[in-house]
């Protein structure tokens, strides 16, 4: 298995998603099917685009609540990073309503700011001063990404936290990037790997948290390979 084999599944193979529950706990049981991880990742990002002001955006980004319709029909539901479930080891997972109100509420306080910020690493500070505690760096990441669509702002950076962190570990490990790349807060463009080169910085956060597990299965690689 090779890294540019895995980053043309994200691109060409189709994904399925499915959710038990919508955004207000109701089962449905509903089985999302999309072109590719990529197209997934562009439609579920669209529908913050698309709100109709930054107050409603600043809601649905805490909460992770976003829009996915099937066959005419409109389902609300909660992302898999903020949606509160009890894992198989009986861990309570996820980010309560509770905690992400206090987080927009914190976000609401500084509207002029969000309004005026001119980057993603703008927005990311601002979202990062106005955290509480159960909502850590995955939902900050989250919650600035949603926000930044909506401004038409992109990341320049890969942010290692969580999934995205293991992934570039192991990439680390197999001798895809520099060693001690995978303990920076960060990696640049330039610090990717090459196989990254057709993929947009927030595709490649994506990807090392999708295929963290199958990246155990690819093949050395000498780290002065990289993207130039």
């Amino acid at each position: 298995m090779t890294l540019e084999s895995l980053v043309q599944k994200y691109i060409d193979e189709p994904c399925e998603y499915f959710k038990y529950r919508n955004s207000v706990g109701d089962s449905i049981d509903m089985l999302f099917i999309f072109e590719s991880h990529k197209d997934y990742l562009d439609t579920y990002l669209k529908f913050y685009k698309q709100l109709p002001n930054l107050t409603e955006v600043i809601v649905f980004s805490c909460d992770g609540e976003f829009k996915l319709t099937k066959d005419g029909i409109e389902y609300f539901i909660r992302h898999n990073h903020q949606e509160v479930f009890v894992d198989l080891d009986k861990n309570v997972r996820g980010v309560s309503l509770e905690i992400t109100k206090l987080v927009r509420n914190n976000l609401f306080k500084r509207l002029n700011e969000i309004n005026a910020a001119r980057s993603f690493d703008e927005l990311m500070q601002i979202v990062t001063e106005s955290k509480v505690k159960g909502f850590g760096e995955l939902s900050i990441y989250d919650t600035t990404i949603r926000i930044a669509r909506f401004k038409n702002l992109e990341p320049d950076k890969v942010y290692l936290h969580a999934g995205a962190r293991k992934g570039f570990e192991i990439l680390e490990q197999k001798g895809y990037i520099s060693e001690g790349n995978s303990q920076k807060k960060y990696l640049t463009r330039e610090q990717l790997p090459k196989e990254f080169s057709d993929l947009k910085i927030y595709e490649v956060e994506n990807h090392s948290c999708l295929y963290k597990d199958q990246y155990k299965l690819l093949e050395n690689k000498p780290t002065n390979d990289l993207w130039t």
